[in-house]
């Protein structure tokens, strides 16, 4: 038996997610952002939030509205007149009675196409009668838990591959922690990707295009001159300058800037518009490159074959114990496979390039000539990815593993996106918590930075989940306590230094003052710190769901008192 769960519709579809105007109308907007497919990874996510904490509610919102397939909200509290004041998805009829019914009622209302669904106990008591309760989510949103119930849900989410994200808001301080499985990004949108028009290894057809229509640019009439396509130009000034430095291509700025003066003499003075020159001219320092893998992208490809050959065996090995895989091990096997099969033709037919993106920016051109381009550098694409698709069909082949673990829709996808792939793994949550956990050199630089509040408040946090392990409550949870807490936190606060293997320094990186106002909060959620968590949470959620866009990793802090924001590899 194949122990793989069958090919998500994400993984396979780019037609339209849903066959109704009114819900393509709703999601027009993200579309753009995401694409069908992206759109069809939410719709086929189920979501745990645990605790309908403010903070988590404002999560929740920000996924529910761009179509989450599902959510279950496992929260034991009931609604006081805390959450009245920090929390907009409950009322002033629903005091006392059951938080995650509550939540779960008015998030419904927000997008009739999302279903959900609530468990009105601890976490803690729901996994003490059914251990396996988070196995079938694709994500889970955990909120104010302590570390130990947290610790205890991270170590299930990463023995099942399940993305977790933990929020925490402490007054004006937010912490989110994001804890992912080996967590591989095709589409990154980069936000200055290279231009790939192959000016230094053009293909043969666009060879033959120049040399039969642009043979010389000095014969064509005015009127052509003004409409030969950037590119055109391009390749004439590099065969120029190549042919006066024995064959060579230009690679460094200098050259490069030698070409641009060779595009300078192209100019027609008495022209009124050179506007192709000019794009010639723009374009010329990141159009001069070839596609070649990045130092980077080489080493993730070198690694491709040895990590795929490494998932086969641990799929074959399920099949004989007669288990299935977790339904995250489909996507990592497809995308080794493909990455196993970009370096066999990079290795290859490639001659050490990358496969064509097929894209052609837009630039001044007749008609005729620019749709003429565009089809061949698609053609040239399209090539590339059936090379590279023989490859991935013999590599499963030779692994013994599906034969559609490599569809052509996300073949393609993936030599398109191939100079920005990314492969993020993450410290576990159990790792950073441990006695031993390697965080003293990230913390060490952070509270050396001019602004090291948001390390001073990582610090208090653990200290105070220390302090709340010990007494059952934060620290100042009750006004007349907040003086008398503050030598227990400062205890706490000794005690986290000596963990995090910070107890060298001097002075004291936690202050008096810091341990005071830390105090003062109690504990309490603030909405407007809590709503921006929930922000910035959907949106490493969607990164995670889509695997589109680059993660944070790990670790994101924001101080609501000045506004300060920090991210840390924790």
């Amino acid at each position: 038996a194949n122990p793989l769960p069958p090919s998500p519709p994400s993984a396979t579809r780019d037609a339209p997610m849903a066959p109704d105007n009114e819900k393509r109308k709703r999601y027009d907007r993200q579309l753009r952002l995401w694409g069908e497919h992206g759109q069809a990874a939410m719709e086929d996510c189920s979501v745990c939030l645990l605790n309908g904490t403010g903070a988590g509610t404002e999560a929740l919102k920000n996924l529910v509205l761009p179509g989450i397939g599902s959510f279950t909200v496992v929260d034991g509290a009931v609604v006081t007149e805390a959450d009245l004041g920090n929390n907009f998805f409950v009322e002033q009829r629903d005091l006392r009675t059951s938080r995650a019914a509550c939540v779960t009622r008015l998030l419904q209302e927000l997008n009739e196409h999302v279903s959900g669904a609530f468990v009105a106990e601890d976490i803690a008591q729901v996994l003490s009668s059914r251990p396996d309760f988070l196995h079938s989510f694709g994500l889970v949103i955990a909120t104010q838990l302590p570390s130990r119930e947290l610790c205890e849900v991270a170590r299930i989410c990463a023995d099942r591959s399940i993305p977790l994200i933990a929020l925490h808001v402490h007054g004006f301080f937010g912490y989110l922690r994001l804890a992912l499985p080996e967590h591989v990004v095709v589409e990154s949108h980069p936000a200055h990707a290279m231009l790939d028009l192959r000016v230094l290894a053009p293909p043969a057809e666009l060879r033959s295009l120049v040399a039969d229509r642009f043979a010389s640019l000095a014969a064509l009439p005015d009127a052509e001159f003004s409409h030969v396509p950037y590119v055109v130009l391009l390749l004439h000034a590099v065969e120029e300058w190549s042919a006066a430095h024995a064959g060579a291509h230009p690679s460094s700025y200098a050259q490069k800037k030698e070409v641009r003066a060779l595009l300078e003499t192209y100019r027609r003075p008495h022209l009124l518009s050179d506007t192709n020159i000019e794009e010639a001219l723009a374009a010329a320092n990141t159009a001069l490159s070839r596609p070649e893998p990045s130092r980077a992208l080489s080493s993730l490809l070198a690694s491709a074959r040895g990590r795929l050959s490494g998932l086969a065996a641990e799929v074959h090995a399920a099949t004989a114990r007669g288990e299935e895989a977790p339904a995250g091990q489909r996507t990592l096997l497809s995308f080794w496979l493909m990455a196993a099969s970009l370096q066999a033709y990079v290795a290859g037919e490639g001659g050490g390039l990358l496969p064509a993106s097929g894209a052609l920016p837009d630039m001044t051109a007749d008609t005729a000539t620019y749709v003429q381009l565009q089809e061949l550098y698609a053609r040239q694409a399209r090539a590339d990815v059936a090379a590279v698709a023989a490859h991935a069909a013999h590599i499963a082949s030779l692994e013994s593993l599906p034969s559609d673990l490599a569809p052509l829709a996300e073949l393609t996808r993936f030599c398109k996106n191939a100079p920005h792939l990314a492969v993020l793994r993450f410290r576990s949550v159990e790792e950073e918590y441990a006695a031993d956990a390697p965080v003293a050199a990230e913390l060490t630089r952070a509270l050396a930075a001019d602004d090291p509040s948001c390390a001073i408040l990582y610090i208090l946090l653990r200290a105070s989940q220390a302090f709340a392990a010990q007494r059952g409550h934060a620290p100042g949870f009750a006004d007349a306590d907040v003086e008398s807490d503050m030598p227990a936190l400062r205890l706490c606060v000794a005690e986290q230094l000596k963990r995090l293997g910070l107890n060298g320094e001097r002075p004291c990186p936690v202050s008096d003052d810091w341990v005071a106002e830390y105090c003062r909060w109690g504990g309490a959620e603030t909405h407007n710190i809590a709503s921006v968590l929930g922000g910035v949470a959907a949106q490493e959620a969607i990164k995670a769901v889509t695997r589109q866009y680059v993660p944070l990793n790990n670790t994101f802090l924001f101080n609501g008192s000045n506004g300060v924001t920090a991210v840390y590899e924790l």
